[in-house]
């Protein structure tokens, strides 16, 4: 494929396509992927609630029960029932903090945090909340009944990552439970935030690149169907072009030269001129030298017409021997040298020279606004065209109303 093959498609089609397929191609892959991230987030929430659920059974329910009581309280108590959580926490480093809690009045209060052993194997520095410290409450707590629902045996699990003066944090909770059923406070897990974004980087890189391949796919699009529609458009300029030129001579045919002269005239000029060339006895030049050397002097013919003229007047052949050049803004002068030029060029051809009989004969007709009408022009210029047959052929003459100028 060329370099020009490659240019050859259609800007505002490649755009638009584009456009579309990229919107159509970015939705499948971006909404798939939001909810496919708002499945790991319930996902990961599960996850938490495991945990919690967890850590909550390696709790000595009764142990934690005598906490709850200030004055139960001794140093060796506290450890005891510190101990199993330490290593809990200490077997799952991702965990960032592990407590347990007592609700009072409607308050939280924090029971033990690993945090305050010496003997937690955990990857981040913390600092350990201290025995029946109050609990921070949130700005705006997503569930206010979360103390109630775990009063009344639920998991509970924030919905998002939520910020505290510890940082950003999905917490999970789960209820804690003594010898004889009763409900003892609640064990509480929090992953931070840089463990979901982790998680999260992996899939981002999926995501970035799924978006950037289904671009380039969009890019691809907008391009085949640039160039699909450059080519229907394309080849239905050729048929155009095909159905209003002459297949011999490559002249406008009829039907080309009365569209263009339509625009033309549409165009308002201050003169126009139209010249009518038949070839002289085109039937006998067929029947003498074969109509091979008739199409090649029909060509010549053309070839003249074509190097006589300026580029924006039209050139036409008409049909069998008939021809015909209609110029804008042109005068009488601009006219008759023009069927000069014609003569001298048809007269200097190969076939015209070798045969003195090879000739044409040229009527032309002037008119200027508002007197513009084509089909009176052709018959006026028809007209002329039959005086210069009559008067001895291979010459031009100007149709006057009054007077034929020879």
């Amino acid at each position: 494929m060329t370099r020009r093959e490659l240019r050859n498609f259609a800007p505002r089609t490649f755009w638009i396509v584009t456009v579309t397929a990229a919107v159509v191609l970015g939705a499948i892959v971006v909404v798939p992927q939001w909810l496919s991230k708002q499945a790991r987030l319930e996902v990961l929430r599960s996850h938490v609630a495991e945990v919690a659920q967890l850590a909550a059974s390696v709790v000595d329910g009764d142990l934690h029960r005598q906490l709850l009581d200030r004055a139960n309280y001794t140093p060796g108590l506290y450890a005891r029932t510190l101990a199993p959580l330490v290593r809990f926490h200490s077997a799952d480093p991702e965990i960032f903090y592990v407590y347990t809690m007592m609700e009072r009045d409607g308050k939280s209060y924090f029971v033990v945090d690993t945090a305050a052993s010496s003997e937690l194997a955990a990857r981040h520095r913390l600092r350990a909340s201290a025995y029946m410290e109050p609990f921070s409450v949130l700005d705006k707590e997503p569930d206010p009944d979360w103390l109630q629902r775990l009063a009344a045996g639920q998991t509970y699990v924030y919905p998002k990552f939520l910020h505290d003066e510890y940082g950003y944090f999905l917490s999970g909770h789960a209820p804690i439970y003594d010898s004889q059923g009763r409900y003892s406070g609640f064990v509480g897990v929090d992953f931070d935030i840089q463990y979901y974004l982790a998680q999260e980087a992996r899939f981002r890189a999926i995501s970035i690149g799924t978006f950037t391949a289904a671009m380039l796919v969009a890019l691809l699009i907008g391009y085949l169907a640039a160039r699909y529609d450059f080519h229907i458009n394309d080849r239905i300029d050729e048929q155009y072009r095909i159905s209003v030129h002459d297949e011999l001579t490559q002249l406008l045919n009829r039907r080309g030269a009365m569209a263009s002269v339509e625009r033309a005239i549409a165009a308002r000029a201050s003169s126009y001129a139209s010249i009518l060339v038949d070839v002289d006895d085109l039937k006998g030049i067929n029947d003498n030298y074969g109509h091979a050397t008739g199409d090649a002097f029909l060509i010549r013919v053309a070839e003249a017409m074509r190097a006589s003229v300026r580029d924006a007047d039209i050139c036409a052949r008409l049909g069998g021997d008939e021809f015909l050049v209609f110029a804008s803004g042109c005068d009488l002068d601009a006219a008759t040298e023009i069927a000069r030029r014609i003569l001298a060029r048809v007269h200097t051809s190969e076939e015209a020279s070798r045969q003195p009989d090879f000739g044409v004969s040229i009527g032309i007709c002037i008119a200027s606004p508002p007197d513009i009408d084509f089909e009176s022009m052709y018959r006026s210029a028809d007209d002329a065209l039959y005086r210069a047959k009559s008067t001895g052929k291979n010459r031009y003459v100007i149709f006057d109303p009054a007077r034929v100028i020879a």
